[in-house]
């Protein structure tokens, strides 16, 4: 009695193989190359190179208004920063009142920044900020640099990706980066004037 021997041909041997490893490799997830496992990207251009050199804060006055249940704080600014990089920074400084003794955070605000490459500039101008009326004097505001966090559209912001997609990503990362910062551009709040007040 003789048996027979199944011989698949080759090209269906290697389209099996190949359909297999695909799909496999769909499944397996890995960080995402863009935004290294983080999910976000920075936006701003050059500001990972920029440095908070000085910073001083003058309190001129602080309104408790009972009616409209808030208070104003008015402060003067004066901060200096620093472009060590070799291209022009553009970004923001985020400014944040806080309680002095818990931390927290009470009122943001955001201020453009424009420096040009290997550049230190000084900036001095007034912001207010706005809390609940019946928040403590006690408050102190803190600088930070802002990168502009934005979500990565390349893994959604999941931070990662099937092995397959990565293996693309990390070929053309810097086109992917380029495509998420033109399509998703930071946008912090607008910065509003607050009313203003009759002494009399």
């Amino acid at each position: 009695m003789s048996t027979r021997k199944i011989i698949f041909p080759k090209k269906y041997i290697a389209f099996f193989g190949i359909t297999g490893i695909v799909l496999v490799t769909t499944f397996i997830k890995v960080p995402c190359p863009v935004c290294d496992g983080t999910g976000t990207v920075s936006s701003a251009v050059g500001m990972e190179n920029v440095f908070l050199f000085s910073l001083q804060t003058d309190l001129k006055y602080a309104n408790p208004d009972f009616c409209m249940g808030y208070t104003l704080y008015e402060y003067d600014i004066d901060m200096t920063l620093t472009n060590n990089g070799v291209e022009k920074a553009v970004g923001w400084i985020k400014l944040t009142l806080k309680n002095t003794f818990k931390g927290n955070v009470l009122d943001t605000k955001y201020v453009p920044v424009d420096i040009a490459k290997e550049a230190t500039v000084q900036s001095s101008f007034t912001t207010w900020f706005t809390t609940s009326y019946d928040v403590s004097q006690d408050v102190r505001v803190d600088a930070t640099v802002e990168f502009g966090g934005v979500e990565d559209l390349t893994c959604s912001g999941t931070g990662s990706l099937p092995l397959n997609v990565w293996l693309m990503a990390r070929a053309i990362k810097s086109s992917l980066l380029s495509a998420v910062r033109v399509e998703q551009q930071f946008k912090p709040p607008p910065y509003e004037i607050p009313p203003q007040f009759n002494w009399d």
